[in-house]
């Protein structure tokens, strides 16, 4: 699926099981296209072998993508029967502000309505400005790192 100017063109996923979108909603922002670089923002959702929802974000999560992410992963939470579902952000290659709240208030909702967000592999500067931004409280697997942080190689002074 991909939107261009505001319009939604392709086919949407079957709502139960599989991969693809949860429901009519959540499919809106299966992919987001600005036109010049291709793909922005590509969320997939799927299932795993232990019936876990799982939600892949691929691209950019800013200014022009939040509003829909919002809406789909509101979707994809209230299609939940357990109400669990991860968010990996692996391939999340840039996040702004608008991305972050984005992230903040579907956890509140999430909250809200009994249901829990997770995030798995974000990238160590996604993780540091949520601890900045105290954003971390809202997500307990950022508090705890469990990113190692490779640290660049001492250099010695030259000898004189």
């Amino acid at each position: 699926m991909t939107v261009r100017a505001g319009r939604i063109g392709g086919t949407m996923a079957a709502p139960n099981g599989g991969t693809g979108a949860m429901v009519a909603t959540a499919a809106d922002l299966a992919r987001v296209d600005d036109g010049t670089q291709g793909t922005q923002l590509e969320l997939r959702y799927q299932r795993t072998a232990d019936g876990h929802a799982l939600v892949t974000a691929h691209g950019e999560l800013d200014i022009a993508t939040a509003a829909r992410t919002h809406a789909y992963l509101r979707a994809v939470l209230d299609g939940e029967k357990k109400g669990k579902v991860t968010l990996n952000l692996a391939d999340l290659t840039f996040c702004d502000a608008a991305g972050l709240g984005v992230l903040a208030r579907v956890a509140g909702y999430a909250r809200r309505t009994g249901r829990s967000l997770r995030l798995a592999a974000p990238r160590p500067a996604l993780v540091r400005i949520m601890r900045i931004t105290g954003m971390d409280a809202a997500f307990p697997e950022i508090r705890t790192p469990v990113l190692t942080m490779v640290s660049a190689p001492r250099q010695t002074a030259a000898a004189e």
